[in-house]
């Protein structure tokens, strides 16, 4: 017996779930319009959405502008640095905005003092440079991790409206728990969609920040170099 109408009541259910699949088209109901019943919690996870599309562009443009390994540029500074001519090779430096060049200057500035504290100079700015490559990062990884939360928030909260509504008129209704259950899991598929792309652009443009890095220690331990030649050879010469 229970076997039989618990298999009318998944008959009524299916019938239900279908004649209300084919209304929706009927209704023109548009994917915005759709997306609208999600409901308020919608609204942070638009300003997630926001957030993270901005600071993707941003860093990445960033990362592109500072992080640029352009040889030629580099050539020309170590050619600088190995004639001697300190003030003109840290000009050159200052005029790019590469991250590479601010390591470059700040050993530069120290021409005049030891090799310990032209060394300690630019691993201070290479510092001070990987912290404005990251700058914005931590928001993106928040996001990352906070929109996928606030979908599944809202769906929970509906999903407790429903039943509590259910409680309160005792009406049993398949069509008015699928009705509303639909409704809230789009609060879940648009966290979890603001969440991936975040999460995406963390990584990717951590993979850049990282090749940023090594052109950065790289372009420095070649101008230490070349200081270091530049200062023996002086030192010959006066011998």
């Amino acid at each position: 017996m229970n076997l039989f109408v618990l298999l009318q009541a998944t008959q009524a259910a299916t019938a239900q779930l279908t004649e209300t699949a084919e209304a929706v088209p009927a209704e023109g109901t548009s994917y915005f319009s759709l997306v609208l019943k999600g409901g308020w919690i919608l609204l942070p996870i638009f300003l997630l959405s926001l957030l993270a599309i901005y600071l993707i562009i941003e860093r990445w443009l960033a990362i592109s502008r500072m992080g640029k390994n352009d040889s030629i540029w580099m050539s020309r500074v170590i050619e600088l640095i190995s004639e001697n001519k300190t003030d003109k090779a840290l000009r050159f430096c200052l005029e790019r905005p590469y991250a590479s060049g601010k390591v470059i200057a700040a050993g530069l500035k120290e021409i005049n003092n030891t090799e310990k504290d032209i060394e300690d100079a630019m691993q201070i700015e290479a510092r001070q440079q990987l912290s404005f490559l990251e700058r914005g990062m931590n928001y993106l990884g928040i996001t990352a991790s906070i929109a996928p939360m606030l979908g599944f928030l809202g769906t929970i909260f509906g999903v407790i409206l429903i039943f509590y509504n259910i409680s309160m008129t005792n009406d049993l209704n398949i069509a008015n728990i699928s009705d509303g259950l639909y409704q809230k899991m789009i609060c879940s598929g648009a966290g979890l969609l603001v969440g991936i792309v975040a999460y995406s652009g963390f990584y990717i443009l951590n993979g850049r920040i990282d090749r940023a890095v090594v052109n950065m220690e790289k372009a420095g331990n070649d101008a230490l170099k070349a200081i270091k030649a530049a200062r023996k050879s002086e030192q010959t010469g006066k011998e």
